[in-house]
């Protein structure tokens, strides 16, 4: 196996997590701020919102693969 190969599989294993990381931190920024406005504690505040969130959306993005991976297979097929 190449190492371009290599570095492609271990990319589409870390692709969940790392969209759960993004996607985690942007919606408790939204939420955080939509919930307690947006003034000079904003930052620590959705911190704290995210910590405990980030690690959770990382579990569920890699417990969730295979039923997203399906669906998305069959929304292809019908579209």
């Amino acid at each position: 196996m190449t190492d371009a190969a290599v570095l492609e599989r271990r990319a589409v294993r870390l692709l969940p997590g790392v969209l759960a990381i993004g996607m985690s931190a942007f919606v408790a920024l939204v939420v955080t701020a939509l919930n307690t406005g947006v003034d000079a504690g904003l930052a620590v505040r959705w911190l704290r919102a995210w910590g405990p969130a980030c690690p959770a959306a990382i579990v569920a993005a890699y417990a969730w693969r295979p039923l997203a991976w399906r669906i998305a297979l069959a929304l292809a097929r019908v579209v």
